[in-house]
């Protein structure tokens, strides 16, 4: 996780106007946010974050904003475990947001990536391809 600060006025920060989001529409981009470790804070209606996270932040918003999304499916079940002790916080939030992209359900422990098993063979492919 970044050492970001909101508070500081000298913290490279992007700025989003979501004052016509719905409570739904937040949460969902709260939780997604969590679940990539990007830091964030509230002034108003206005989401703040990292600039390094635009990107990956970007593809959140349009994920949400998309009738047609997927939501990611909840980790029940069998799960499996991925250690990542290797990666960079901005690799893990890179990879999160390609797995809320597709619907793959996960969760973050530390280094550990942890999905359901029947997600496993896809998450598998996606590492593969994202090759860091």
């Amino acid at each position: 996780m970044t050492e970001w600060d909101p508070k500081d006025p000298d913290a490279p920060t992007v700025r989003y106007d979501l004052g016509d989001w719905t409570v739904d529409e937040r949460v969902e981009l709260v939780e997604m946010l969590a679940d990539a470790e990007i830091r964030h804070d509230w002034d108003g209606n206005e989401l703040m974050v990292p600039a390094e996270c635009e990107a990956v932040v970007d593809a959140m918003i349009e994920d949400v904003e998309d009738d047609d999304h997927d939501t990611p499916r909840a980790l029940t079940g069998d799960l499996e475990e991925f250690e990542l002790d290797e990666w960079t916080p901005a690799d893990r939030m890179e990879f999160a947001a390609m797995l809320v992209e597709r619907g793959i359900g996960h969760r973050w422990e530390d280094d550990l990536l942890v999905v359901g098993a029947d997600d496993a063979d896809a998450v598998e492919d996606l590492l593969d391809e994202f090759d860091r």
